[in-house]
Order: structure tokens, then sequence, then C-alpha cells
């Protein structure tokens, strides 16, 4: 596909997904026949003809983008910097501590993806046992493919932090349009959490893309499907503003149908079946998201976490 120099489109192309253009963003199947806007940290106001066209064009199951709170859509969060001035004044006082203990014990340093396949790998296996929860990124073959797509594609940056020499934590940056950096990837040791290096990680790699790249901004993540209380905390704590914005889900008529019979006692008992397939997770909190979509915002103007 022809398209200006963009690493986050490539890193995805490479990757495998499928990558199209339309009139307001790029998008990429997150799952098959399920597009997600990019960048993440973009949000987007597609008409309805554009939703439509999207989805009988590209004969899809399903489309989500983030959008205004004035949209149509359901609750949901970014969580952003753009302080380029960024420093422990950002961080609350026990973050700040935090930090400070983690930069003693850990040496914050860019990694190679050929390193990471291997010792990356375990870091993925470990934060998704300790999450009790199923991921693509524990899965060998598919983390291989991702480091090499990751290598191979200008504009994709890993970062580690090593605790007497062993790899505790690290995160994959990938510069997206309008010289925001999105981190996509950030996964830790159980063993060495003790030790802080996720503190000690986010604060060095957030210094270093501000005043060393002099990027615009970093998204630390667009809202999840799932519940992710405890990681926005961390992030609010650690300087970054978690702002509330809308997600719409856009279905296919034949998958409005198909879910008009799946009620909730159906879903908790799919849930309950499949508590830590990724899969089955990911369709049982769209469908329930889905049903939240309104263009009511029962939220203040300025509501949001630093």
């Amino acid at each position: 596909m022809k398209h200006e120099s963009n690493p986050m489109v490539e890193f995805f192309e490479r990757l495998g997904h499928k990558v199209i253009r339309s009139e307001n963003a790029w998008w990429y199947d997150a799952a098959p026949q399920v597009l997600l806007s990019l960048p993440y940290y973009k949000l987007i106001e597609p008409s309805e003809e554009e939703v439509d066209e999207l989805l009988h064009k590209h004969k899809l199951r399903a489309l989500r983008y983030p959008t205004t709170l004035e949209s149509y859509g359901f609750m949901s969060n970014i969580t952003v910097n753009t302080d380029k001035k960024y420093d422990m004044s950002n961080l609350h006082q026990k973050a700040r501590n935090q930090t400070r203990r983690g930069l003693e014990n850990c040496v914050i340093e860019a990694v190679d993806f050929d390193y990471l396949i291997e010792h990356g790998l375990l870091l993925n296996q470990d934060t998704a046992k300790r999450q009790g929860r199923q991921s693509q990124y524990a899965n060998a073959a598919y983390w291989k493919k991702y480091c090499q797509a990751a290598q191979a594609t200008p504009g994709v940056s890993a970062w580690g932090a090593f605790v007497e020499g062993k790899l505790a934590s690290f995160l994959v940056s990938v510069e997206a349009e309008g010289n925001w950096r999105e981190w996509i990837v950030n996964h830790s040791s159980t063993e060495l959490r003790n030790k802080y290096p996720n503190n000690a990680l986010v604060f060095t790699a957030a210094q270093h893309f501000f005043q060393k790249e002099q990027c615009e901004g970093i998204c630390y993540g667009l809202g999840s499907l799932e519940d992710t209380t405890y990681l926005d905390h961390f992030k609010g704590r650690m300087g970054w503003t978690v702002q509330l914005i809308k997600q719409r889900i856009a279905f296919s008529r034949g998958m409005r149908c198909a879910f008009a019979l799946a009620r909730e006692p159906f879903l908790k008992v799919l849930g309950g079946f499949f508590p830590r397939s990724y899969t089955v997770r990911k369709a049982v909190s769209m469908i329930r998201l889905y049903r939240q979509q309104s263009y009511d915002v029962c939220v203040a103007e300025n509501n949001q976490v630093k």
C-alpha cells in the first residue's frame, strides 16, 4: 500500500495486519474482520456514511475508534502526556519515591528486538500468568514475528529496565503521526516488581522522548475493553493525564441481529466457561459496551485524572 512515511502503519503491515485508509483515519484489523483506528491518541468523528462504507466494502464484523465526549459511544479514556518539561515534579509523591528507588535499583537503556525475542517473551508470559489471562504476546511464534516486524520498521524502538543485568521490564514505542509516540507494550517481571522497574522505565523513557527526540506527546494507551483501574492509577501517578473520552463500536447488520439474542445471562455463562480466553473476553466486552453507547455525557466538562 502506498502511503507517506508512517511507522505505525508500516509496523502493522509488516506484522501481517490488513491496513486501510479512509477519509478520517488509518485502520488495522485488531481481530479478524474487526478494525481499530490508528493512531490511538487521535479522536476522530467519521460520518455514518464513512462507517457504513467501511463495514460493507471490507465485509467487516465491527469497527472501533476513539471519539469526542459529545459523540455517540461509550465512556472510556485515553492516557496521554504532552509536558515537554516532564520531571519528578509531575509525579505523585508516592510515585516519586518509588521512581527514585527504581532508578537506584535499575539500569535503563534501549534494547534490541533480537534480544527481546527471547527475554521479552519470558516477561510477556509472566505478565499473562500474573493477570490470569491468555495473551497473544505469550505465544513464542507470534512474539518472534512481532519483534522481527518492529526491528525492520524505522521509528519503532524498545527500552528496558535491568536489575543486576536481568531484564525486569520493557516497553515498545512506535512513532505516530504528528510527531507523537505510542507506547504499545509494557510488561514486567513479577519477581522484580519490588525493585520498581516500571517506575524507572516510564520516567526515563518519557524524558528521552521529550528531551532528546522532541516529540509532541506520548500516548500510554487507549482505554481497554476491560477494566484497567490499577494500570490507570499507576499511569496517573506517573504524571500522565487519564483523559475521559468516548469510544464507538459499530457492528455490521448481521452481527447486530445475532447480538440481539445474546442477553446478559448468556454473556455471563460464556465468560464463565472461558475466563482466560482472549477472544471470548474481548467479544463479551464489546457486546456489553456496545449496549452502553449513547450521546449522553454524565461527567463534568473538565473531568480527568492526573
